[in-house]
């Protein structure tokens, strides 16, 4: 039942649905999207249960993306997926210059999901653009 998460699962419920069972790639994919969006449009210490979860404030950094910066923002983004999001596994996040998004940090997440067809690898682009806002876009997608 991880194509959905506990909440989606009880949100279904709550209107009636039929919660469906099986896999279903598609409806996984579009779970892991909407849940790892959240997490990542959520600031660092606005969550009083959990100080830690969601993403620190970029909005500040503005000019100064620096090696060291771009490599801090991968460490938390990576810190945070795993911790937050336990579907996935060997989760690794690395930065990906884009040269025709110059106002915008470009990450990719790539981690693994165990199915009962056994470990399917994904691949994520991770947008954090200048407003702050964390934009996902799953492997394909324009």
């Amino acid at each position: 039942m991880q194509d959905m998460t506990l909440l989606e699962r009880i949100h279904a419920l709550g209107k009636g649905e039929k919660v469906p069972g099986g896999h279903n790639p598609a409806r996984l994919n579009r779970s892991l999207l909407r849940h790892l969006t959240s997490i990542l449009n959520t600031r660092r210490g606005s969550v009083p249960i959990a100080p830690d979860y969601g993403i620190a404030d970029v909005t500040d950094l503005g000019s100064s993306f620096t090696a060291e910066s771009v490599a801090d923002m991968g460490e938390d983004l990576e810190r945070i997926v795993v911790r937050y999001e336990p579907r996935l596994s060997a989760v690794h996040i690395d930065y990906t210059p884009k040269p025709d998004m110059p106002l915008a940090a470009v990450f990719g997440l790539n981690a693994t999901i165990q199915t009962k067809n056994g470990a399917v690898p994904l691949h994520f682009d991770t947008i954090l653009d200048a407003t702050g806002a964390v934009r996902l876009r799953s492997s394909g997608e324009t």
